[in-house]
């Protein structure tokens, strides 16, 4: 089976299609192969809606594939395109497509967005890459340098603002006074920051981090290969800021304490994220308490999948 992941590219959108895609590839009985198709559009089309986009462009490119999976508002009309023209291809749109998702054959949407319907899939959060077998390649990889790094480890994931949450200076001095507080404890830190990650939330934990040899900093700048996995096996407890759907999730598939990380504004539709977290992996709000335990790990990626080869089917 021949499985297309289509994406504009970007890390976090791409990551959702391909984890789905791996998992399929995963739990299917017949040989599977995955390839990638990034979306070249320019940035006057890209900026269009997906219904101007498809009035404009009667073909996208798009090789062949028996399962087409995109994320992605820039993938939207492509996979749309694709049905429309009687491509044998089965369609799944990962997101909330914000238009009909009989357009499709398949939207699969987080819980949170509240969408509907006979060809929609609902999943707490959204799919990702995170496998016991990757956490442990990647853990073993690092070994060298998490020895320096003594137990117990803690992983600061650090996001950025979004439409719903902002990162001000009070919001970084919390995020910075909890890691302090964890190193207080005799906690080594591994801490990762995003692409979203503000200049200034860059350079305080840069400063914090500096000539500290009990605390591994990775940024989007660093040198190297992206140690995410092995932070992920390394660590004993787990901090997210609340503004990523992806890598609270993420957390989740671990199976290990995770706590969010607080930021501004009103959550709003991420509060049921919160919540089925909260539920299902006993997930909290930092408040200065390591109390929360060990859970089944998070595997909602591979429950989709199954999900996915079951309409096929």
């Amino acid at each position: 089976m021949q499985i297309l992941v289509v994406t504009d590219g970007r890390r976090g959108i791409e990551n959702q299609a391909l984890g789905l895609a791996e998992a399929v590839a995963r739990l299917a009985e017949d040989h599977c192969e995955v390839a990638t198709h990034t979306l070249a559009h320019s940035s006057v089309f890209a900026a269009l809606p997906s219904s101007l986009q498809l009035a404009l462009r009667r073909n996208f490119g798009l090789p062949a594939g028996d399962l087409v999976i995109g994320c992605g508002r820039q993938a939207i009309a492509p996979l749309i395109a694709m049905r429309r023209d009687g491509h044998p291809s089965f369609t799944v749109f990962v997101q909330d497509p914000r238009t009909d998702p009989s357009r499709f054959d398949l939207v699969i949407a987080p819980e949170h967005d509240g969408l509907s319907g006979p060809c929609v899939e609902t999943m707490i959060g959204s799919p990702n890459r995170i496998t016991r077998d990757r956490i442990i390649v990647g853990t073993l990889a690092e070994a060298d340098r998490l020895k320096g790094l003594p137990m117990p480890r803690a992983l600061l994931a650090i996001g950025g603002p979004s439409q719903t949450h902002a990162m001000g200076a009070e919001v970084i001095q919390t995020h910075l006074s909890a890691a302090q507080s964890l190193k207080d404890q005799g906690y080594s830190l591994l801490i990762t920051t995003s692409r979203r990650t503000p200049n200034t939330a860059r350079a305080a934990w840069e400063d914090f981090a500096s000539d500290d040899g009990s605390i591994w900093l990775h940024t989007p700048d660093s040198a190297g290969a992206n140690p995410y996995f092995a932070f992920l096996g390394a660590a004993d407890v787990l901090f997210v800021t609340e503004d990523s759907t992806n890598m609270l999730t993420e957390a989740c598939a671990t199976g290990k304490p995770v706590y969010r990380l607080p930021m501004d504004g009103k959550p709003g539709k991420f509060q049921q994220l919160y919540d089925a977290l909260g539920a299902r992996c006993g997930v909290k709000r930092w408040d200065g308490k390591l109390d929360v335990g060990l859970y089944p790990a998070l595997d909602e990626t591979s429950r989709i999948a199954e999900r996915v080869l079951a309409r096929m089917r």
